[in-house]
């Protein structure tokens, strides 16, 4: 089983980056969507995330839950685009806390070549109402438990000066 985390700020460069790991480590690729557009907004992102991975051999399964039912074949590379989506979706869709989502997550990993995980990183819950802070909580708690099943970490940083975008950091487990 191995795992990459790949964490940043929005728009940081995240998900084009974990496209380059996928694509540099395996011929079965897939792309596994858990944003459930509520918004305009959202569903720009997925046509930006369209866009940026046509072309690259993708096979795309949009699951926004129980991704750990999902079959994939054992030489696989899957790259699930996103954790915060999926801890969202199991917290307001499904009464569902991050440990949940960890399992799915952990289980997905064991069957497949390598998981490629992309998660919003460095929120910080003060100052939001209780519900947005026990989500960043949840999050937040996931992302640290990835960070002790990874593999391999990398933070994305962003430019504070000009917010440029990207510089990956890698960690080694």
């Amino acid at each position: 089983m191995e795992i990459q985390l790949i964490l940043g700020p929005n728009n940081s460069g995240k998900s084009k980056y974990a496209e380059e790991v996928a694509v540099a480590g395996g011929d079965k690729l897939i792309y596994l969507a858990t944003m459930i557009p509520r918004n305009e907004d959202n569903r720009k992102r997925i046509e930006k995330h369209r866009i940026q991975r046509l072309n690259k051999g993708f096979q795309t399964i949009e699951a926004g839950w129980n991704i750990g039912e999902i079959q994939v074949e054992p030489d696989t590379v899957v790259l699930l685009e996103d954790a915060s989506n999926l801890v969202a979706n199991g917290m307001f869709m499904h009464g569902a806390d991050a440990e949940v989502a960890l399992q799915d997550i952990l289980t997905l990993a064991g069957r497949c070549k390598k998981l490629i995980v992309v998660s919003i990183g460095g929120l910080v819950a003060e100052g939001y109402d209780e519900e947005t802070s026990y989500y960043i909580g949840q999050l937040n708690w996931l992302n640290r438990r990835l960070q002790e099943e990874a593999n391999v970490v990398t933070e994305m940083s962003v430019d504070a000066e000009d917010m440029t975008c990207c510089s990956p950091i890698r960690k080694e487990n």
